[in-house]
């Protein structure tokens, strides 16, 4: 059981779980299930509820108050399993996020590949009315964290398209005078995919290695020295001048690493498209003030 400054609110919610009867089971994942790059001080408490009546409960701002003084809560999608969560910040900044799930998803969410990848991290269920993740959690005992497949073809064209798609798009706002709209293209979303792409070529060359991240997180951990001293060159100043500078760093990390990816998984690079849309950025961004 999670101790410390956490501990009261699993005991409130324990008690407000076991007594609810459309709550047939939750646990705890993420860092404070961890053994793994742990939880610390800073870290917040990961629940998921499965509930009969999902949309019921993310749309009641009641339930929650029993388990401490709360300051702000809001609903946004989960990181992964398609689904919605209720982040709830508690007085004294104790951060909860309840993952809120249909009660039948239960032994679906165990075994999908992007579940499994999350529970084999560390999990610790706390209610388990009709037995479901215990035997739908079996099988992940004592298991390894499953390792990060590499991309197929399709699935590695998909993202250098999206990349250079929103290159683009940045570059045109940036044009225009949207500086904000070209900030989160360049530092947001394209950022995004640059990760993914940092963590394919990652996996393909030191394989089982390595333990990649979803989403980025603890880049700073496991990718390349030599290409995380690049990384702080690719992000922008909120101006027009060192934001086209930003941009055009960030495609060449991008196309470093896609084209080292491309070598490791026999994939042709689609290169004819990038210098295409390179010259477009660059006519786009000509004389840029």
């Amino acid at each position: 059981m999670v101790e410390g400054r956490y501990a009261s609110i699993i005991e409130r919610f324990v008690e407000w779980a076991v007594n609810e009867p459309a709550v047939r089971a939750a646990m705890i994942v993420g860092s404070q299930a961890r053994s793994t790059m742990p939880a610390d001080a800073w870290s917040d408490l990961d629940l998921v509820v499965f509930h009969t009546d999902p949309a019921e409960l993310l749309a009641s701002t009641q339930w929650f108050r029993g388990f401490g003084p709360v300051l702000f809560s809001v609903v946004e999608a989960t990181a992964v399993g398609g689904s919605e969560e209720r982040r709830v910040l508690f007085k004294g900044g104790r951060d909860v996020d309840f993952a809120v799930f249909p009660s039948a998803a239960a032994p679906l969410l165990t075994h999908a590949p992007e579940g499994e990848r999350v529970l084999s991290r560390g999990y610790e269920i706390l209610v388990d009315k009709d037995g479901e993740l215990g035997r739908g959690t079996a099988h992940l005992r004592d298991r390894a964290p499953e390792p990060a497949i590499l991309p197929t073809p399709q699935e590695a064209e998909a993202c250098v398209g999206d990349f250079w798609y929103h290159v683009l798009w940045a570059a045109k706002k940036l044009r225009r005078g949207e500086l904000w709209a070209a900030k989160m293209g360049c530092d947001g979303y394209l950022k995004r995919l640059l990760a993914r792409m940092i963590g394919w070529t990652t996996v393909a060359q030191r394989g089982d290695e390595v333990d990649v991240w979803f989403d980025g997180r603890f880049i700073d951990r496991w990718a390349d020295p030599g290409l995380l001293a690049r990384l702080p060159a690719s992000f922008g100043r909120y101006d027009h001048a060192d934001l086209a500078r930003a941009l055009r760093e960030t495609g060449r990390i991008f196309s470093d690493e896609a084209h080292e990816l491309a070598r490791r998984i026999d994939w042709r690079y689609p290169d004819e498209a990038e210098s295409a849309v390179k010259a477009l950025v660059s006519e786009t961004l000509k004389d840029l003030p």
